[in-house]
């Protein structure tokens, strides 16, 4: 019985960890100008949802 025991914690242990591998994906396009960051989709100020896009430096935003 100790055997079996021995035998099937480190094969618990082994499946409970394969579900824990993290896969790295692109995030989107590549960046339109050099230096450009990825920001995640977010909320606005006034409440609007804004998709996941590049932001580049120096460039101006307007808000109508």
């Amino acid at each position: 019985m100790s055997t079996l025991r021995a035998m099937l914690l480190p094969t618990l242990v082994a499946l409970l960890l394969s579900g824990c591998v993290v896969e790295a994906r692109p995030v989107g396009p590549p960046p339109p100008c050099v230096g450009g960051r990825w920001i995640e989709g977010h909320y606005g100020p006034y409440g609007r949802w804004h998709p996941g896009h590049w932001r580049c430096p120096g460039a101006v935003i307007e808000v109508e």
